[in-house]
């Protein structure tokens, strides 16, 4: 019984220490790139690949991507 319950604290442990490294890697990724909605785009967004070619060739963004079916670029 004993040992039961220091794995699964070991677990907990653990996967805490997980998610709050992953955490702070996401957070430090995504606040080097800007979000703007694109200029030179309209209508409806369903592919992100075809937002990212879009926003790549026609804006200079380093990415593109659909977000609630708009396209938006990032620098």
């Amino acid at each position: 019984m004993a040992k039961s319950v220091l794995s699964y604290t070991t677990f907990l442990a653990l996967l805490l220490c997980f998610l709050l490294i992953s955490s702070n890697e996401m957070q430090a990724t995504e606040g080097k790139l800007c979000r703007r909605k694109s200029k030179t785009f309209s209508g409806y967004c369903f592919i992100s690949e075809h937002c990212d070619e879009e926003c790549k060739e026609k804006e200079g963004a380093k990415r593109g991507m659909c977000i609630k079916k708009s396209i938006f670029r990032r620098y």
